[in-house]
């Protein structure tokens, strides 16, 4: 498994997480420990899906500059 196919699966099961504690919170029996646990949990896993796509968008950003760059290059063979 390459490094980025792990980070998305990271990501994915992150959010998979997040949805459930979303669900468990909005249920009528949650107690105020167990929810303000709950709370805390979806509170980092926030933290971490946003530092994820913080990467992602790094990521897409250098490849996009990176194919730019080489577009220039070509243009100036052409000539």
């Amino acid at each position: 498994m390459s490094f980025m196919s792990k980070e998305k699966q990271d990501l994915k099961s992150a959010l998979e997480q997040l949805e459930r504690l979303v669900n468990e919170l909005s249920s009528d029996d949650v107690d105020v420990e167990a929810g303000l646990k709950k709370f805390k949990q979806g509170a980092e896993l926030i933290t971490f899906c946003r530092s994820q796509l913080r990467k992602a968008e790094n990521e897409f950003k250098k490849l996009k500059s990176t194919l730019e760059t080489e577009e220039e290059g070509e243009g100036d063979k052409e000539e």
